[in-house]
């Protein structure tokens, strides 16, 4: 007789729930933003990534997302580029600006944020670069890379992977010799890991600022066991690093990271930098 009793009113507030939930259900996800609405400078990948985190992140990030001054997404990334990184100091290149011609480099990147967060009381976001340790095998890497990741959509935060292109070149300056320089820098939002990783590597769906677009990067391990070498940091004070000191990135699909000037006979490759979550 429970039961029976019970099930009227169950139904009644599954009734007036059910609208609610359709809603919550039906609502679409939020428009990504477009680095190109940045009207200052092309290279607004950095704020339209971090714009890109507030808008898809937890519910923790809702408050500071409202309130960063403007009616469009280009007007936001300029107030939270004028606010937190055009006039600050950088860390990354003492006596300049956060805010240069060439974006924001990693380290300065993730302190405004951070800035930003306390502005509302949150918990700063953790950084790193993801340079293999000296003892630590290749697979290890691997392994900790697809951690880091997981740890962070796992606390609702998509994390900001900094991806980073390396070239060798022939030039006169260097008597024609091959030698390592530096290509293309940009930044994505990871937002869902892909399957199970394999001991080559692992898929993840991001977000790239250039067209706001959805796609798919791979992950991996040097394929043919070739040393490279790459540099962590910037020039002035980073290290050049060698053997197989970053994971590799294919992105096919993302064509801020395509050089326009390497040969067929040019050595190339994009490399997983520095990653910017909660882990």
């Amino acid at each position: 007789m429970d039961r029976v009793r019970h099930r009227p009113r169950f139904a009644a507030l599954w009734l007036a729930l059910a609208p609610a939930f359709a809603a919550a259900q039906d609502s679409p996800a939020p428009t990504p933003a477009d680095q190109r609405d940045y009207a200052d400078s092309p290279n607004g990948c950095g704020p339209a990534t971090l714009l890109n985190l507030l808008k898809l992140g937890g519910p923790e990030y809702a408050p500071v997302l409202k309130s960063l001054v403007g009616a469009t997404d280009g007007v936001k990334m300029r107030y939270l580029v004028d606010r937190h990184f055009r006039h600050r100091p950088s860390s990354a290149r003492p006596g300049d600006r956060r805010w240069s011609a060439h974006g924001i480099e990693c380290v300065d990147l993730v302190e405004g944020f951070n800035e930003l967060l306390a502005d509302h009381h949150l918990a700063p976001l953790a950084a790193t670069y993801l340079d293999r340790a000296e003892d630590e095998s290749e697979a290890d890497h691997l392994a900790r890379v697809h951690r880091l990741i997981e740890d962070s959509l796992a606390a609702g935060t998509p994390p900001v992977l900094s991806l980073r292109s390396f070239l060798v070149k022939r030039r006169e300056e260097n008597g024609g010799e091959p030698h390592w320089e530096t290509g293309f820098h940009h930044y994505v939002l990871l937002t869902a890991l892909r399957g199970t990783p394999s001991p080559a590597g692992f898929e993840i769906e991001a977000i790239d600022p250039w067209k706001a677009r959805r796609t798919v990067l791979y992950l991996h391990r040097e394929a043919n066991g070739r040393a490279f070498r790459a540099l962590k940091g910037n020039e002035d004070s980073g290290e050049w690093l060698k053997g197989q000191p970053f994971l590799q990135i294919l992105a096919p699909e993302v064509p801020a990271l395509r050089p326009a000037n390497v040969e067929w006979s040019d050595r190339y490759l994009v490399i997983a930098n520095h990653l910017i979550g909660r882990f």
